[in-house]
């Protein structure tokens, strides 16, 4: 157990430097939260398996192991679709055939009022999961996919709608993926409930979980919702997995979803260090009307787990510019929120946070980093929080 050891090679050395990087906190601040610091680094998850051959036809062949994050969906032009032409065309939907579609949605759309923090229950999927199609195994695999020992591997433009997948999702396309009013159950064998190595994965009404005793790796830190593609992810119930969800590229929009009961596990120094938002840098990441809740037992750091509840990432790719952090509940962290030294303008406005119970501060925003917008931030006690100098 550490923190957050990468799925892929490819993960690994592109956040490695960043995670050794850590910000590195003011002189005078407690010994604990160098620990804290410097606990994110990552270690070698399981050996990265050669690429698997991926090809332009409709099949997608599972890898041995671990996904690599470098494997390539094609040697020419990406197929439009995973499935088979026999079965669908290109860019359906995947429905089951058990139930109508209707019978899957759980709520009507816009029912949870824009601009509205979920409270605990409000979001995920939240209608009965007996009129979900589930799948278990490669039998109950929908077309155009294939289970890899637990998971479901796949590339192209393809939607899952009213699936309950009994293990993680792969993703390795160039086109969107989208997952809505469905359960997502990650087992040891998926690495991440979700990954997404490129592409982009629109996951809306669903629940994201990891359902195991047994970790990936001995050393496993990933998020429920994990890798290099763009996300976008809207009125979702995450839990179960060390971070919430981890974000490299940028260009992604987290809003009213629930990320709460990460997995704190491990004793000093090999343990945990939990976030329910690390990104890694990137443009345009938006972070707008979520409760995001990684305290523990009352406390927002219990002296071990917690890092943040929304953690920005020095970036070692260059600025990390048009972050906007709005409106959401935070609560959990040593610091509950922290920006890297390479954010350039951020919109930070209308959070409130929890208590700050075994922590050092609401937020920490490292020197070098500018703010563009700071208003209406809240203590637990609703007192205005000053702009960081």
């Amino acid at each position: 157990m550490s923190a957050r050891p990468h799925t892929s090679a490819e993960l690994g050395k592109l956040h490695g430097l960043r995670r050794a990087r850590k910000l590195a906190l003011t002189t005078g601040v407690a010994l604990g939260a160098l620990v804290l610091a410097a606990g994110c680094k990552p270690v070698a998850g399981k050996p990265t398996p050669p690429p698997p051959h991926i090809p332009t036809t409709t099949t997608i062949e599972a890898p041995t192991s671990a996904p690599t994050g470098t494997e390539t969906t094609t040697t020419s032009a990406p197929p439009t679709t995973t499935v088979s032409s026999a079965t669908t065309t290109a860019s359906g939907t995947i429905k089951p055939t058990s139930a109508k579609p209707t019978a899957t949605q759980p709520r009507p759309p816009g029912s949870l009022p824009a601009g509205a923090v979920p409270q605990p229950g409000q979001v995920g999927y939240t209608g009965d999961r007996g009129k979900l199609k589930v799948v278990d195994g490669p039998g109950s695999a929908p077309p155009g996919t294939e289970w890899n020992s637990g998971a479901l591997r796949f590339s192209g433009n393809v939607t899952l709608d009213g699936y309950w997948i009994k293990g993680g999702i792969e993703y390795n396309g160039k086109g969107t993926l989208t997952i809505k009013n469905s359960v997502i159950e990650g087992n040891h064998n998926s690495w991440a409930p979700v990954l997404g190595n490129a592409g982009h994965i629109n996951i809306s009404d669903t629940t994201v979980t990891y359902k195991d005793s047994q970790w990936p790796g001995p050393q496993w830190g990933n998020g429920a919702i994990h890798g290099d593609a763009t996300v976008t992810v809207v009125r979702c119930d995450i839990s179960g997995t060390p971070d919430g969800i981890q974000n490299g590229p940028g260009d992604s929009t987290i809003e009213q979803s629930y990320i709460h009961d990460l997995l704190l596990a491990g004793t000093y120094p090999n343990n945990t260090h939990n976030d329910g938002i690390q990104a890694y840098g990137g443009p345009n990441l938006v972070v707008r009307y979520n409760r995001i809740d990684i305290s523990n037992a009352g406390k927002s750091y219990d002296g071990t787990h917690q890092n943040a509840a929304v953690f920005i990432m020095d970036s070692d790719g260059g600025s990390t510019t048009g972050l906007q952090i709005v409106g959401n509940y935070l609560d959990g962290g040593g610091y509950i929120m922290r920006v890297g030294a390479s954010t350039r303008g951020a919109v930070i406005t209308d959070n409130h946070f929890g208590p700050i119970t075994g922590g050092w501060g609401e937020t920490l925003v490292d020197d070098g980093a500018t703010v563009s917008a700071w208003s209406n931030n809240t203590t637990s006690a609703n007192k205005q929080i000053n702009k960081p100098s």
